[in-house]
This record gives C-alpha cells, sequence and structure tokens, in this order.
C-alpha cells in the first residue's frame, strides 16, 4: 500500500471514521463496540503506568484525547491523513495546554524517549511492516499499546472492501506478539482479548534495552 493510497482513503472518509466514536450505543448496536473496549483498556493501562506523556499514534479524529487529559496527562496526536488532523485539532481544542495534533506520517516517530507510553489503536491493521513501527514507538516510549484484528470473516471482507481503494489491512495471530517485540527490542507485558475483534497488547523495553 502507498502512502498515497492509505492518506486518500482516510480522507475521503474521516467525517465517517469519526462518526463511529459519536455514541458508543450505536456503535456496539452495529458491531463496532471493541472501538470503545480498546479505548479504555489504553486509557486505564496509561493511567496505571502513571503516565504523564502520551504519543498517540494514528489518532485519528481524537477519541484519545479526552480520557486522557481528563487523568491531566500530555497529549502528542499524529496521523497521515489531513482531514484527520482538522477533526484531531476541533477536539484538541477543548483541552489547551493539555494535548497538541502533528500532521506526520507513521514512518516519522523519530522521538528518543520523548514520551512514557505510545498509543496506536487501529494503526497495525494497515502497517506492512509492523515491527518497524514497534520498533520506533519502543523508541519514543518505554511502554507501547497498540491493538491487533484478529483473522477471521470480518477481516476477510475489510480486506476485499479496503483492497478495492488499494488499502491492505493484515491480521495478527495470537503467538505473533512475541515475535513481533522481540524483533522490535521490546517484551509483552500483558495481552487483553476484544472477543473475536482482536488483542490489545502492552508492550515494555526487555530488560536488555532499558
Amino acid at each position: 500500500m502507498s502512502s498515497g493510497d492509505f492518506e486518500t482513503y482516510f480522507n475521503r472518509r474521516a467525517t465517517r471514521f469519526a462518526a463511529f466514536y459519536s455514541s458508543e450505543p450505536v456503535a456496539r448496536a452495529l458491531g463496532r463496540g471493541p472501538l470503545f473496549d480498546r479505548l479504555r483498556l489504553a486509557v486505564d493501562i496509561t493511567v496505571t503506568l502513571g503516565a504523564s506523556r502520551v504519543l498517540d499514534v494514528g489518532c485519528g479524529s481524537g477519541p484519545l484525547f479526552a480520557p486522557l487529559a481528563a487523568q491531566g496527562i500530555h497529549v502528542t496526536g499524529i496521523d497521515p491523513a489531513e482531514a484527520m488532523v482538522v477533526k484531531a485539532r476541533e477536539e484538541a481544542a477543548s483541552f489547551p495546554g493539555l494535548v497538541e495534533v502533528e500532521l506526520r506520517g507513521w514512518q516519522q516517530v523519530t522521538e528518543v524517549d520523548v514520551y512514557d507510553v505510545a498509543i496506536a489503536l487501529g494503526v497495525f491493521d494497515y502497517v506492512g511492516e509492523p515491527a518497524t513501527l514497534l520498533a520506533q514507538m519502543g523508541r519514543a516510549a518505554a511502554n507501547v499499546i497498540a491493538s491487533f484484528p484478529s483473522p477471521g470473516i470480518r477481516l476477510n471482507l475489510r480486506k476485499i472492501r479496503y483492497g478495492a481503494r488499494g488499502v491492505q489491512v493484515h491480521g495478527y495471530v495470537l503467538d505473533r506478539f512475541a515475535r513481533l517485540a522481540a524483533d522490535s527490542g521490546l517484551e509483552v507485558a500483558a495481552v487483553l482479548p476484544l472477543g473475536r475483534a482482536g488483542h490489545v497488547v502492552h508492550f515494555r523495553r526487555s530488560a536488555l534495552t532499558r
């Protein structure tokens, strides 16, 4: 998948994707409840870790901003789709001094030891080289929280639908997380299921890299 295909797809559908987070009851009725489940898991882990600075990779319209800012956590959100960034900045305006948003791609995560936690929800679905991004996030923060979709009928339908628009979608089996961690200089701290939808995984720097 080229970055142009991805950005074009999400620029055109920014309003639709933002709407997924507008009503949890509606989302659950449409089978999208895991969107909210993964948000809560990511926030709970972040708060438990006592984080004060978070990098939100692929922030989209900013659904993580409110729950993290409510805890006094500073958030930097980044996204490669300009239309998403516009919506994210509208959301960030409600939290002056706590949330900032930047237009940049995932491959531009170059910070080192700037954040306590780096989060990527709904991002690794579209990443062809996940170990590379995971390693970048692990250099930016000592802890990484990410969601991963599981293979299945629903994912196969997404592959067909998105593939027709030049966007590739990837699924992850459970035993892949340890391999990804090892390839990224990280270790798996926790794997939390999202029903049949996938998993939220907490990675941390391995003992050799701390």
